[in-house]
């Protein structure tokens, strides 16, 4: 698609967008921050507040035992760690270690990266995993990246969603966390965003109080709630408790 066609979003500096479909529709981004609030990316944040590396892996794929243990890492599912660290149990792994989580949502969507940079694709974004936890760690991040490289950056907040058989639906966790980011990017003064940034910005402005309450009664968070792991649901509701900021490199999110 040409940078500046209808959809790119390229006149703007901070864009958002939904899942591979929406990325393909934007105009390359210098840093591509991941959304996937139920649960991938906050379960990145969370393992890294431990001292634990995270690699992606999309559910469902052959080789995730293969990969795991190319990476003599642990395989789990992004909420069953998050509601194990929500319960204070002993996660899966010791600080230092790396561990694979596999999702079918924000972990494909980084796997692809992920692949991408591995075969020295051209223009290669820095990607950032974003949540509530460390949404002004993540802005103040794109500002001191913005400053090593003495230029504006354009940033792509891109929400994962939920994936079903009829492609990406729309998650309001992901509208609220990503919206999040937004905010706090434009408190520091990144502000030139596109409508569909602004608008994500504008529904966590307005319903910040509620996020928690929003968030478990969501689909998402009924299902979470449904299967047991309702602490992860409630661990990734809470805000700015972490100043850690995940980036994938070579195949893992590193702090």
């Amino acid at each position: 698609m040409p940078h500046d066609a209808p959809f790119a979003q390229s006149k703007y500096q901070v864009r958002f967008e939904w899942g591979a479909e929406g990325l393909a529709r934007l105009a390359p981004a210098d840093i591509v921050v991941l959304v996937d609030a139920l649960s991938f990316t906050t379960a990145v944040v969370a393992a890294a507040e431990l001292g634990l590396a995270v690699a992606p892996w999309p559910k469902g794929e052959p080789g995730a035992e293969d990969f795991a243990a190319r990476h003599g890492a642990e395989l789990s599912a992004p909420a069953a760690f998050l509601a194990a660290v929500a319960a204070q149990e002993q996660p899966p792994a010791g600080p230092g270690a790396t561990l694979v989580l596999a999702s079918p949502n924000g972990a494909t969507l980084a796997r692809g990266f992920a692949v991408r940079a591995a075969a020295g694709a051209d223009e290669a974004p820095v990607v950032l995993a974003a949540s509530l936890r460390n949404r002004t760690a993540v802005a103040r991040r794109i500002l001191a990246l913005q400053e090593e490289r003495g230029r504006r950056l354009s940033v792509t907040i891109l929400a994962a969603g939920e994936r079903g058989a009829d492609g990406v639906r729309f998650a309001i966790e992901d509208q609220l966390a990503g919206g999040a980011v937004v905010d706090a990017l434009v408190a520091l003064g990144i502000d030139h965003t596109s409508p569909e940034a602004a608008v994500a910005c504008a529904a966590y402005e307005g319903l910040r109080r509620a996020v928690g309450h929003l968030q478990s009664a969501s689909s998402s968070g009924v299902e979470l709630v449904q299967r047991g792991v309702g602490d992860g649901v409630a661990a990734a509701a809470r805000t700015d408790v972490t100043e850690l900021v995940p980036e994938l490199r070579d195949e893992v999110f590193r702090p």
